[in-house]
């Protein structure tokens, strides 16, 4: 018994020493929702992005649905699983940060900066056919290139390496679809 006294009151020394070197800055440098290497702009970013994306995905999945080019159908594929998959990633950062993931849905997505209006999405949901391409290219140009706007922030002022890395492919990705989308228009 008087082993385990000793041995007990170690490690609560050991423990309450641990707590202490933390709390007096030892541990590294953290982000505003305590994980290391984050800042709130990679917070942001994906506070943001997350609805953004979830908004290409809603009107990608319009165009499979009411297009009647093939290559505005592929486009839409494309956009529906590489955002579904970044969607993901960036939901699954904002949970281990603690941080809140914002909801796409309702009025309060349609205001974020970079979003399709309540009335543009209403307008392509009454279309089909050739003029609901013709109404969705441009606007799915437009909001990609908010989306391109947005990482390249991230990509000034971001600590986070992984954020910072899917911002390089969305900024790749995206400026890419863009002027594929731009080709048709013209």
């Amino acid at each position: 018994m008087r082993r385990r006294l000793p041995m007990a009151l170690l490690g609560l020394v050991v423990w309450v020493l641990a707590g202490c070197s933390t709390a007096t800055g030892a541990a590294p440098a953290a982000g505003p929702q305590g994980t290391p290497g984050t800042n709130q702009a990679d917070i942001t970013f994906s506070q943001q992005m997350v609805p953004h994306h979830q908004q290409s995905i809603q009107v990608a999945n319009l165009a499979s649905e009411r297009s009647a080019s093939e290559f505005v159908k592929a486009t839409a594929t494309k956009i529906i699983k590489a955002e579904s998959a970044e969607v993901q990633t960036m939901t699954g950062w904002l949970q281990s940060w603690n941080a809140a993931v914002l909801p796409a849905a309702g009025h309060a997505g349609h205001a974020m900066p970079g979003m399709i209006t309540e009335g543009q999405v209403a307008s392509l949901q009454n279309l089909s056919g050739a003029e609901f391409d013709k109404t969705w290219l441009p606007l799915m140009a437009e909001h990609l290139r908010n989306g391109v706007t947005m990482a390249k922030t991230v990509l000034t002022a971001g600590e986070h390496a992984e954020t910072k890395a899917l911002a390089e492919e969305i900024v790749e990705n995206q400026t890419a679809a863009i002027d594929e989308i731009t080709a048709q228009i013209s």
